[in-house]
């Protein structure tokens, strides 16, 4: 919102400079985002009088012309210009003067004739062509013919060029700032000088209420998206080019000056901050105006001459027959003010501004109105910006205001009352303000304040709550005068919870191990996993969670799985001739079980730290032993080592899961050949995920320590023969079930094949050491045992001894 001093003054006494006044808003709440100073690449254009015209004696198209500056000093100057006549007031742009764009003007000769300056256009001095319609494009600017007695005086001065204009950026809960009386009443606060209110005539005008005025009728039938439609009628009237003093306001705050009855309606929209729309009476089929739903597939031709397609949700202002405006938004073409109108409807209307907003996006059109509308306004505001018009109308002579109004206003405005907690607001702010203080301040912003409740004007919505009130008290009491202080109240000490702990100890634990992290985004594609060989009813794919809107179509699920993301980095350092690369990912995956969205539930989400790796000193036991140290390291007890043959991403033969009971808690193994060649990866991948949030559930509390033994260790190996598919796990856990606590480490030493042993066989050897903490154990106790290990490994295994 732009707003020139020379405007706000008229609403407060302004005794600061530019600079300072900006300082001030900002700290009260109005930020100032720029300081425009007019005029100032101007200098040295002084306003002239032409004395003589004479034609140029070597030249056809120039002319020599005497020129008065004032104090006695006349100027000759050589033009082309063809609108000039002796007795015009113009522009001078004297010797060493400065135009914009970086231009001086230097006396010089012109056809061997001296011309000691320059006569200047609308465009040579900087200025918008439709500010000022009573002057050609292409010719010098004449001025005024009052103006004679001005001859020598800064053009900038006569033309009212060396005004400086702000540019506040308002915030949204503000609309009531998005005026210049709003901004008026925050300048006369920050200043602490009294509020001018030059409209107080408006708001004592009382103007009677009629069904109809020259024959206009107004009903709302959508009172849900129009709170209040006012309409005026002005008759007898002149459209013409608006008044200078209008022009250049209107310039100041960025809209171009169109003619008198356009002009009004904006210049009350930004002095007043309500939108306005004028229509050509005789436009108005049946002189019956209806706020009404738009059609299905409805049609406009806006102002803009664009065509815009409507629908059911959107409002229109209407007559018996068709759309004259889109409410809000823009008006339409078929009721336009044109040259010839000569009777012309005011409206002042406001709207709900989540309709406004809604319609403006869905047109592809937003403008000036729809800005304010969408913010929300006051319903009350719109008597009297209407009321302000038609006394502009009268004002500049374009009309006559026909008596009376037509006021539909179906539900009306509440007054909000808030009660004045005076200790709750200084808790909130860390002030000690006495209730004086504090009423002083909301008084000054017109905040009524009666037995302890605070009534906020009709044009302060945003004050709602105590909080509201704080804040209004703290901008005028000062934010610099705030002090320092520590939080006055029960904290909890921040620190990381159980899983925080076990993944940041995992993770520096795997860097420690040569391997480096990697972080992934939360999406994938079906092609992602498709890639990954999971298709059809895979609950990777079946249980995926869809993006509504997705940032592309390689980001259309939630992460299932993240072995797809660590197959692309794996295939990406392969790509680069990285021989060997170890990589971890420690990241969420979702899952939507049991239909949990379907059913107004959330998603599964699960932390899953997933390792990859490729290289010829990697091997699927090199994983295994990385896979148990992370494990030992989150403090997991003993566990099971179960071979997986159902999960498609891993080699059917080189995959295991390990196992609490029935819960896996890791899988590791070797990718399917058909995830490297679909990668283009062109060695064996290694893949392990682990199950963060299970870990966590399993792990131990505390570690249990143990002191070193004194006694020896009794020392066994064993050596057998079985069936192939015989896993090693199963052999184990026989071992230490029939160990009867006096086992303390059971080491796999040797697997071998060969043809004497048999086909589908296998030779398993594992060395026993035996050892408890109280005593030396006996030969005959060992022996004993290792007689019922090889009983139930021949029982139930079909083992034989290797001899």
């Amino acid at each position: 919102m732009k707003a020139s001093i020379e405007w706000l003054n008229e609403y407060a006494d302004i005794n600061t400079g530019a600079k300072q006044l900006a300082d001030i808003l900002t700290m009260t709440g109005s930020k100032v985002e720029t300081i425009e100073s007019q005029g100032n690449d101007i200098e040295n254009v002084v306003v002239g009088k032409i004395l003589e015209i004479k034609p140029h004696v070597d030249s056809d198209h120039l002319v020599v012309t005497k020129v008065d500056v004032g104090g006695g000093e006349i100027l000759q100057i050589v033009t082309g210009a063809k609108n000039i006549k002796e007795g015009d007031i113009i522009p001078i742009a004297k010797d060493g003067s400065k135009l914009p764009g970086g231009i001086e003007i230097r006396t010089g000769k012109l056809r061997g004739v001296d011309s000691c300056g320059m006569m200047c256009s609308v465009g040579e001095l900087g200025l918008d062509i439709n500010s000022y319609p009573d002057q050609i494009e292409n010719g010098i600017m004449i001025l005024s013919s009052n103006l004679e007695k001005e001859l020598g005086k800064d053009i900038k001065e006569v033309l009212g060029l060396n005004e400086t204009v702000l540019d506040f950026e308002i915030t949204p809960n503000r609309p009531d700032c998005l005026s210049i009386e709003g901004l008026g009443r925050e300048v006369a606060v920050s200043l602490d000088v009294p509020f001018k209110d030059p409209r107080k005539n408006i708001d004592e005008m009382n103007v009677e209420n009629k069904e109809n005025i020259e024959g206009l009728t107004v009903d709302i039938t959508a009172p849900d998206l129009c709170y209040r439609y006012v309409a005026r009628v002005v008759k007898d009237v002149k459209i013409a080019p608006s008044p200078a003093w209008m022009a250049k306001r209107l310039n100041s705050c960025g809209v171009r000056a169109i003619n008198n009855i356009v002009d009004i309606t904006n210049y009350v929209m930004l002095e007043m901050g309500q939108p306005m729309h004028a229509f050509d009476i005789n436009s108005i089929e049946g002189k019956h105006i209806t706020v009404r739903r738009a059609k299905a597939q409805e049609k406009i031709i806006t102002l803009d001459d664009q065509e815009r397609t409507l629908n059911e949700n959107m409002l229109v202002i209407s007559d018996d027959k068709k759309a004259v405006a889109i409410a809000g938004v823009m008006g339409g073409q078929n009721s336009e003010i044109e040259e010839n109108t000569q009777t012309v409807v005011f409206e002042s209307a406001v709207f709900y501004g989540g309709s406004v907003r809604k319609t403006a996006k869905a047109v592809g059109l937003r403008t000036e109105s729809s800005s304010r509308y969408e913010k929300g306004l006051s319903p009350e505001n719109a008597l009297r910006a209407i009321n302000r018009a038609v006394e502009l109308v009268e004002q500049i002579g374009a009309g006559k205001a026909v008596e009376g109004k037509i006021d539909v206003y179906p539900a009306k405005q509440k007054e909000v009352k808030i009660p004045l907690q005076v200790e709750r607001i200084n808790l909130l702010l860390g002030t000690n303000l006495s209730k004086q203080e504090m009423i002083n301040i909301l008084e000054k912003l017109d905040i009524k304040v009666e037995n302890d409740i605070v009534i906020p004007p009709y044009f302060r919505q945003d004050i709602e709550s105590t909080a509201d009130v704080a804040e209004e008290v703290l901008r005028f009491y000062g934010y610099d005068k705030l002090g320092t202080t520590l939080i006055n109240a029960e904290t909890t000490l921040g620190g990381k919870n159980k899983e925080q702990k076990i993944a940041d100890s995992v993770s520096e634990f795997l860097v420690n191990s040569g391997l480096s992290e990697i972080c992934t985004y939360g999406f994938l594609s079906e092609k992602d996993l498709a890639k990954c060989n999971i298709t059809g009813d895979n609950p990777y794919l079946t249980q995926a969670v869809k993006i509504q809107n997705p940032l592309s179509e390689d980001y259309t699920l939630m992460k299932t799985t993240s072995i797809p993301s660590m197959m692309q980095m794996l295939a990406n350092n392969n790509n680069y001739k990285n021989q060997e690369v170890k990589l971890f990912d420690l990241s969420r995956v979702y899952q939507n079980k049991n239909n949990a969205i379907e059913n107004g539930n959330l998603p599964e989400e699960s932390n899953i730290l997933t390792i990859g790796m490729y290289g010829q000193k990697e091997n699927f036991y090199t994983l295994k032993g990385l896979v148990e140290n992370v494990l030992e390291l989150a403090g997991i007890p003993k566990l099971d080592v179960r071979k997986e043959q159902n999960n498609k991403m891993y080699h059917p033969g080189r995959c295991a899961n390990f196992n609490i009971g029935n819960d896996v808690i890791a899988t590791i193994g070797e990718a399917n050949p058909l995830l490297t060649k679909n990668y283009d990866i062109t060695q064996r991948v290694l893949i392990a995920e682990i199950n963060i949030d299970k870990i966590t559930k399993y792990a131990r509390k505390t570690k249990k320590y143990a002191p070193i033994t004194k006694f020896p260790a009794v020392e066994r190996d064993i050596s057998m023969v079985l069936n192939e598919e015989i896993e090693v796990g199963e052999i184990e856990k026989i071992i230490q079930k029939k160990s009867k606590k006096l086992l303390e480490e059971a080491k796999l030493f040797d697997i071998y094949r060969s043809d004497k042993l048999g086909e589908n066989k296998k030779s398993v050897a594992y060395s026993l050491k035996f050892r408890v903490p109280d005593r030396t154990l006996t030969d005959e106790e060992v022996n004993g045992v290792m007689k019922e290990i090889v009983s139930e490994l021949e029982k139930t295994l079909g083992a034989e001894l290797r001899k």
